[in-house]
This record gives structure tokens, sequence and C-alpha cells, in this order.
């Protein structure tokens, strides 16, 4: 028998030997060594019912994105990579032999620090600790890239659906209107409009006053602590829906006052001299609204502007 177990061992791969003597993180030796618990989920189970079958968008589609939770996860795992890419790079300073002078520093280590005592690359260089920086690598660059998606899609305030922002009794109605939700029946924002945002922020600020004067009503009439009435009482506020349609709407308008305008005034005056400087008056001021309310491309700028100043040219060379 003892001959057995030893053969065994000897047929043992350097491979498997050094996957035996891999160490577990302790916080993950925890989570691996805590038993499974069937937790009955049926006292949430009727709102998450609610609000999975409810006829509004903004119930249906809004999830919390947890974005400053994300966020401590994301500087958790790269503190994490940051003491394991300080021992890789100890250990790599550390096996200079004189080579380093003679050849070109394109990443600069002449002038790295140099820790004083730094263990032998065998000793830190471990294939245990190649595979938590892999994991951790893996986990970390999967979080950059969802954070990076979440960030990029729709968002509203809580305080727009009164249905879920009166559930958050634990949240101050400042919070709840500072509380973001995406939407996941929309795509994600390709573009930014600051023009379009500053409009939903008004309307999202408008919602958080009319909720603070409610909640001021209720508790002079005493009614504060009242559960709600009807869910058709409850009201919701689309901003997103809202501030594009009155987005569209101004811009529209603004580009007919940068086309009628000048004209109106060009038709006014007599000599050439007179029209051209109006004319570039308006190419100039059209070209500064462009840029400080739309957020586009420098090419798509540059082709908006020269159309708007090819369409006052010809008036200008008709006449």
């Amino acid at each position: 028998m003892a001959t057995t177990a030893s053969a065994t061992q000897a047929d043992s791969t350097p491979q498997e030997t050094a996957s035996s003597e891999i160490s577990i993180p302790a916080d993950r030796q925890i989570l691996s060594q805590t038993p499974l618990r069937d937790v009955s989920r049926s006292g949430i189970f009727p709102k998450v019912w609610s609000h999975s079958t409810e006829d509004r968008n903004l119930t249906l589609y809004g999830f919390r994105r947890f974005k400053t939770t994300h966020l401590v996860n994301l500087r958790f795992l790269e503190e994490e990579i940051s003491e394991l890419d300080h021992r890789i790079y100890q250990a790599g300073l550390s096996l200079d032999d004189g080579a380093m002078e003679k050849k070109p520093d394109r990443l600069g280590l002449r002038c790295s620090h140099r820790d004083a005592s730094v263990p032998a690359s065998e000793d830190s260089i471990t294939d245990s600790m190649v595979l938590r920086l892999r994991s951790l690598l893996k986990d970390y660059d999967d979080a950059l890239t969802s954070f990076n998606k979440l960030m990029a899609m729709e968002t509203f305030s809580l305080i727009e659906d009164e249905g879920q922002s009166k559930e958050r009794n634990d949240l101050h109605p400042y919070e709840k209107y500072k509380t973001r939700l995406v939407r996941a029946d929309l795509g994600t924002r390709a573009t930014h409009d600051p023009f379009r945002r500053g409009i939903q922020k008004a309307l999202q600020r408008f919602q958080y006053w009319r909720t603070c004067g409610q909640i001021e009503t209720d508790k002079e009439r005493g009614t504060l602590s009242r559960p709600s009435q009807d869910a058709k009482t409850v009201s919701y506020q689309n901003t997103a829906l809202l501030a594009g349609i009155l987005s569209r709407m101004l811009v529209s308008l603004m580009a007919g006052a940068f086309m009628v305008l000048p004209l109106v005034m060009i038709s006014y005056q007599t000599r050439q001299r007179d029209r051209l400087i109006t004319i570039s008056v308006w190419i100039i001021g059209f070209s500064i609204s462009i840029s400080a309310t739309l957020r586009a491309s420098n090419l798509t700028t540059i082709g908006v502007v020269a159309a708007y100043a090819a369409v006052l040219s010809v008036f200008v060379s008709n006449d």
C-alpha cells in the first residue's frame, strides 16, 4: 500500500501539484464555506409581482442602477490589483543587471521607486498569484465594461414614479429626487444632448418642488400618515419623453428664428455691404448657439453651419 501511494504521488503532474498548493483568499473561503439557505421570498413577492405586471413603463422597466455600489466594487478591485501590480514591478526591477542602462527606457523604469527589501522573484511570482491576478483582471474588466454600458442607459428620477417613490420610506424627498433609475426598455444614449438634458433636469426639479409642497400640505392637514387612497391617484411624470418633445420644439423654433429674422433684416437694407455684415453676424451667432446647445461632432457642426451660410448667401446673391 505504501508503494502504491508513493507511485501515485510520483505520477502526479506538476500542474496538479501547483494547483493543490494554490491558496484561496480568505474572503472567498468564507463564502465557499457558508451553507446555502433556502430563504423565503414570499414577503417581497407581492411587490415584485406588482412591478413586473405594471402597465406604466416607468415602473415596469425602471430598475435601480446602484451607481455608488458599482464604483465601490471597482475601487476594491483596483486596490487589490494595485497591490499585485506593485509586487510584479518590484520583482521585475530586482532582475535588472545593468542592461537597462543600455536600452531605451520606454516605460521610464529608470525613475521607478525601488523598495528596500524585495523578495526573490520565485517567491513573489507564484502560480497562486498569477491565477489570482487573472481572476481579478477578468472581474475588473467585466465590471468596467458593464458600468460603462450602465451609465450610457437612459435614466429617470425616482421622484417621477410616485408609486415606487412612496415605497421608499427610508429616503428623504431630496434623496428620491437625486436617485436615478435606468430604463431597460430604451436604448443607450448614443449622443449627449445638453439642451434636452437641461430641460429634463428642470422638469425633475419641478416634480421635486411639487412633492415637497404636497408633503407640507399633508403635514398641515394631518394626513401624512394615512395610507394612499387608490393606485389610480398615483402620478407618473415621464420627463425623458417630455424633455424630448420640448427640446425638439424649441430647437425648431430657434432654427426658424435664425432663418426668418436675418431675411427680414436684409429686406430693409439697400446696400450690399450692410447685408453682408448682417449675414456674417447671424452666421457667427448661429455657430455659437449650435456649439453651446447641441453637443455635436466637429464634422457635423461644420456641415450645419455651412448649410446655414449657403441658404443665407442665396438670398443675398439673388438681390
